[in-house]
């Protein structure tokens, strides 16, 4: 079976979205495995799928993912990007932080 839905025809031309048949359990399954941290949202299914190893707020770097249709984007959600499954994203987009800070502290230390 294909993975391929067909969305409607706009501006004349057939649409299609890419379905991942993946379920939130697998998803949260495979992140714990590889140690990635995660808040999930539900109503949206979506998860945010933090870049740096502790987080020390909600809002620290991070990716959304939305594992129904492997969309992804940075926290921003302005502009989104396709993948074909948790295990595509991460393998091939996913890219830890290599500087964690803390959002609510200047990004480049403080003058002393």
């Amino acid at each position: 079976m294909s993975n391929w839905k067909f969305k409607g025809i706009r501006k004349g031309r057939k649409s299609f979205q890419w379905r991942t048949n993946q379920t939130l359990e697998h998803v949260k399954e495979y992140l714990d495995s590889k140690n990635i941290n995660y808040i999930v949202h539900e109503k949206g299914s979506m998860l945010f799928i933090y870049r740096v190893l502790n987080p020390t707020s909600e809002y620290s770097e991070r990716y959304s993912y939305y594992y129904t249709s492997g969309r992804w984007g940075d926290d921003t959600r302005t502009k989104h990007y396709s993948s074909k499954g948790i295990e595509d994203f991460i393998e091939r987009f996913y890219k830890p932080s290599k500087v964690a800070y803390d959002v609510n502290e200047d990004k480049y230390g403080t003058c002393e």
